[in-house]
């Protein structure tokens, strides 16, 4: 059994008022809980520039189709989340497909199915997202199956994982249309599992914990894990969502997978 994992952090994205704090952080503190904590095999971070959609999409294509029966692997991503707006016609879909911000664009959720979907049943892979609009992003369906507040300083304040939609026609056209059901995949179908900072709809903050910024889901996820590195997914994210949301930062972190998956040791 082998035990892989990949970690991207990106704070420096193109344009000096996109950039984030904590991200590479957050890629560092998952490598290290991964390897100190859970003695895996072989992880890579990829951060800043480096983390281009060709890197990103072809790490974690790596990871998957290298995977064999028993093996468990990791991909991780901290950075901007933002959405662009989705031309389907199905009735069943809505107007956004999430997007993970790469360093020289986005990565649709469309995208990351894909590469999913070579996913064997019998490999154990987690998926942790802290971004804003992360909730869900590796369960929207392909569109050929769709017809199956804080006090801080200004600083260390909390800021958004959020990047706008580049074009304003893209924005004004989702928010002027009726957003209609979502198309997903049954979370009992699923063979990855899903952490994510916040739900579909929210924020996840860049935050300033403990003398150093961190995502707010991924500074408490890994100290909840590193108090007790046996716990399963389920308990890691009810202990979680005792801490986030608050008031300093209102996001909602999600457990998406199915009930064998969230009963499951962490990255077992």
């Amino acid at each position: 059994m082998a035990k892989r994992a990949v970690c991207v952090g990106i704070n420096d994205y193109p344009g000096g008022y996109n950039d984030l704090n904590g991200c590479v952080n957050d890629a560092e503190d998952w490598a290290k809980v991964l390897q100190e904590v859970y003695s895996f095999d072989e992880i890579s971070t990829i951060v800043d520039a480096e983390a281009t959609r060709a890197a990103m999409l072809g790490a974690l294509g790596a990871l998957v189709d290298g995977a064999s029966k028993g093996d468990v692997i990791v991909f991780t991503y901290s950075g901007h989340g933002s959405w662009e707006y989705d031309n389907a016609d199905s009735d069943e879909s809505d107007n956004r497909d999430e997007t993970l911000c790469a360093h020289d664009g986005n990565i649709v959720d469309d995208e990351i199915r894909r590469v999913l979907r070579r996913l064997s049943a019998d490999v154990s892979l987690t998926v942790i997202s802290d971004s804003c609009h992360s909730g869900s992003v590796t369960r929207t369906r392909l569109e050929r199956e769709r017809d199956a507040g804080t006090g801080a300083a200004p600083e260390t304040a909390p800021k958004p994982r959020y990047m706008p939609p580049g074009g304003d026609n893209d924005a004004l056209r989702t928010f002027m249309i009726p957003i209609r059901k979502r198309a997903l995949y049954p979370e009992s179908g699923m063979n990855e599992i899903l952490l994510t900072g916040c739900n579909a709809l929210e924020y996840s903050y860049d935050a300033y914990i403990n003398g150093r910024f961190n995502g707010a889901m991924t500074a408490n996820a890994t100290n909840i894990i590193r108090n007790d590195p046996q716990q399963t997914y389920r308990t890691l994210h009810e202990t979680l969502r005792t801490i986030l949301p608050s008031t300093q930062y209102p996001q909602s972190p999600q457990l998406e997978g199915s009930d064998a998956n969230r009963d499951r040791p962490l990255f077992s």
